[in-house]
């Protein structure tokens, strides 16, 4: 039994290490931002240098480096770490860049310079959450109120107290919404994380061309397969290996959307066959597939026992009458025109009678198994009544071949213990006939039987 102790740190170091995952995509998401900022701003410099050039390429200096020395760090083995210091020196980075900008252009208060503290406040709020939202507000609200006081005195204009603190407010009101909409998104990628990973059922992400792009620990468990060895794989695991056809990429779930539930048979890593039960929800839009399985194969070898038992004969295995009738009305209904071989046995009473019913149980096994013998492929062997049985000839044409094996196997003594039993048997063949029903096909094999049956007892 596991140990409750193990699992839990096991589960907490995935939650940590998706956590640290999440963190780290994040980052370079904000990183990648920040180059195509530094192309823009570089472009901006060169076509409007300002009123001091030293601090607009000075500016662009700090940005440059700071890009570098990021992009360095997330490349460093203990990048997860880092994080929290790449964080801090990217803002502190950028907090001096946006300065230094700004102090170079104050000739107009409309300048559209005046929105980089709200990029401030964006940034921190990414990247924190809510806390960095507010606190990032805050220091946007004061760097934007500061440079327009600044403006304003440098060149002469009236300055509006209720006015600047009107855009202190609203700095700080979008820092906290994006800050409350990333906390609540990072709450909620947190919970589907951890059932991700603490789920006991499966769960994989497929690409829209077959990809696996993620899976979680119970896919181990139950498939034998490690996530790291299902991601990048095709779905082809995931195909029922008899009941889809080849191909390199056959299509799991229709590309519409909704859900699907099907059973599925995988193949575990080490061999054997596992009965998982999926459901898929495809998302069109997204160009995804999102599956959830379970194993069921104890409940599909026991759904599978149950319906041989109401197919087949318990003694024999051979088809039960239902399954024969059944069987024939598909034949029939499709167009089909079977052969029927009627086999009665000779006396089988005597044999009960005379040598007990569990010798009369031995007859009946080993003549359903010289039955299916003579059946070939060419027939299917059906254990109509107690000592009665049939066989079902797909192409009519085989039905006088496939009987004249049935007579030989009467030939040879069946064996009930030290005994050995010689036992005859009669057989009538019919062939369908345009409108028939099997109960016709049936009675008109039967009928030949007996008339069988009757021309041998008036053989001397």
């Amino acid at each position: 039994m596991s140990n409750p102790s193990a699992l839990d740190a096991s589960l907490g170091n995935r939650l940590a290490a998706a956590g640290a995952s999440a963190d780290f995509e994040t980052e370079q998401g904000i990183q990648r931002v920040r180059a195509w900022c530094l192309v823009l701003a570089l472009v901006q410099t060169a076509l409007y240098p300002g009123q001091f050039w030293y601090l607009a390429w000075g500016a662009m200096a700090v940005l440059f480096l700071s890009c570098l020395w990021i992009r360095r760090g997330l490349r460093a083995a203990d990048v997860v770490h880092r994080l929290p210091m790449i964080g801090i020196t990217a803002m502190a980075a950028d907090s001096i860049v946006v300065i230094m900008i700004m102090a170079n252009l104050m000739a107009s208060a409309d300048d559209p310079v005046q929105l980089l503290p709200l990029a401030l406040a964006v940034e921190a709020a990414v990247r924190w959450g809510r806390i960095g939202g507010i606190l990032g507000g805050i220091g946007g609200g004061l760097l934007l109120t500061g440079w327009s006081l600044g403006v304003h005195y440098r060149n002469d204009l009236a300055f509006s107290p209720g006015y600047a603190c009107f855009r202190f407010g609203v700095v700080v009101l979008i820092g906290s919404i994006v800050g409350n909409a990333v906390r609540e998104m990072r709450q909620q990628r947190r919970a589907a994380e951890a059932v991700f990973q603490a789920s006991r059922d499966l769960m994989v992400t497929l690409s829209s061309d077959g990809d696996v792009l993620s899976a979680n620990p119970a896919c181990e468990a139950i498939l034998g397969y490690t996530p790291e060895e299902l991601e990048g794989r095709d779905r082809s695991f995931l195909l029922d290996t008899d009941a889809e056809g080849g191909g390199s990429r056959p299509a799991l779930l229709a590309t519409t959307e909704g859900a699907q539930r099907v059973v599925r048979r995988v193949q575990h890593k080490d061999g054997h066959l596992v009965w998982i039960e999926l459901d898929l929800v495809s998302d069109v839009q997204a160009g995804l597939i999102y599956g959830i399985g379970r194993d069921v194969s104890d409940r599909s070898r026991t759904e599978s026992e149950l319906r041989h038992r109401v197919d087949h004969d318990g003694l024999t295995g051979a088809w039960n009458r239902h399954s024969l009738i059944a069987y024939l009305h598909r034949m029939l209904n499709r167009g089909y025109l079977p052969g029927l071989v009627f086999i009665d046995l000779d006396r089988f009473k005597e044999i009960n009678d005379r040598h007990g019913h569990l010798a009369g149980d031995t007859v009946i096994i080993e003549l359903a198994e010289r039955l299916a013998v003579a059946a070939g492929h060419e027939g299917s062997v059906a254990r109509y009544a107690g000592d009665e049985f049939c066989i079902v000839v797909d192409d009519p044409d085989d039905l006088e071949e496939v009987a004249e094996r049935t007579r030989q196997a009467f030939d040879a003594a069946f064996t009930s213990g030290p005994a050995e039993l010689f036992v005859t048997g009669s057989v009538g063949t019919a062939a369908s006939r345009s409108g028939d029903t099997p109960e016709h096909l049936v009675h008109r094999a039967d009928q030949a039987m007996y008339q069988a049956k009757k021309a041998a007892r008036l053989v001397p």
